[in-house]
This record gives structure tokens, sequence and C-alpha cells, in this order.
């Protein structure tokens, strides 16, 4: 999966485990970070970040290094999107902006964000605004140096929304335990 992606993705990664949720976002930020991107990396629990952190170590990347110099920032969703409790689609926006716009200043090359969308569970206030910003994310996305991977669990979240996400996402990954990742991207 490493090198298929480019600055102005914007990705759907469906998965079935927790141990396949992992792999794919170490997978993803790890080339992030060696292509000189700051990755922004969303989970739902600091045990979640911790999960990211061992799978990185294992594929070579000095955590503490990167975490120290700027080049991999972590959240919960508390922090990120449900931050003050709600989900607001104009402040996720504004979020992911400024990450960018702080990226470059800080001499990285781009911004590399990957959250987990497990938050739409909890069906907090604003939650309903989430199919439209992932569409404006599309059109976010190929306008700066940056891109984004939204992982969605198949297993959890409601089948219309995974249809959602599929639909809203220009390209999708599946992670399968007995084959490689796959990316679907449309033809040009």
């Amino acid at each position: 999966m490493s090198n298929v992606f480019r600055q102005g993705d914007h990705i759907c990664a469906l998965y079935d485990t927790e141990e396949e949720r992992v792999a794919v976002a170490a997978e993803y930020v790890a080339d992030g970070l060696r292509r000189g991107e700051r990755c922004y990396y969303v989970a739902e629990s600091r045990e979640a970040i911790d999960r990211l952190r061992g799978a990185l170590r294992r594929a070579g990347i000095d955590v503490a290094e990167t975490v120290m110099r700027g080049a991999l920032i972590e959240a919960t969703h508390d922090e990120a999107h449900l931050k003050d409790g709600r989900f607001d689609s104009e402040r996720m926006l504004q979020l992911l902006n400024d990450a960018v716009e702080l990226a470059m200043l800080d001499g990285f090359t781009g911004l590399r964000t990957c959250g987990d969308m497990s938050w739409l569970l909890l069906d907090a206030p604003g939650s309903a605004q989430v199919v439209e910003y992932e569409s404006f994310l599309n059109r976010f996305f190929e306008g700066v140096p940056a891109q984004g991977m939204c992982q969605y669990d198949r297993r959890r979240l409601p089948p219309d929304l995974i249809d959602h996400a599929l639909a809203t996402h220009p390209s999708a990954v599946l992670k399968r335990r007995y084959a490689a990742n796959t990316l679907y991207r449309p033809a040009p």
C-alpha cells in the first residue's frame, strides 16, 4: 500500500478488526513520515494511539523523536472530532486548514491525516453533518498539500453510513486478513 497515496487524496479505509485498523493506519502514517509530511492521527482513545505507536515502532519509526519534532500529532475523538462534546464540520475544516498551514510553515512537505470514524457511534450533536463534511473534504484535499484517510469499522457502523462513506470518498482501502491491502481508485 505504501507509495500509492498522493497529496489531494481522500481515502475511505474499511476495517473489520482492530488489528486491521492499526495495520492500515500505521502503514499510511509511516509512509507519510518517510516522505517528510506531518501526520495528524485521531483515534478513539489513548490506548488506540498507543497501539498505533507500537505498530510504528515495529515499522522502524522512532516514535518519541517523531512526536518531539512535531512530525506526528495525536489526538483522541474528544480532542478533535468531538471537541466540546459535539461535531462541527466548520470547526473541523478550520482545524485542518490551520494544520496544513502550520505544517508548511514548519518545513514539512505537507499534511497527512488519519482518523477513525467510530465517534459516529456516540451520536453526538452535529454527527448528522458527517456526510456533508466528507464531501467538503474532497474539495479541501484537492486544493492543499495534504491528504486524508477516514477509517470506518464495518462491524460497528451502520450499513447506510458505510455506503455514504464509500460514495463520498474517491478511493477506498480494504484490509483483508489473507490478502494484501487493496486500493480502489476510479480510472481518470
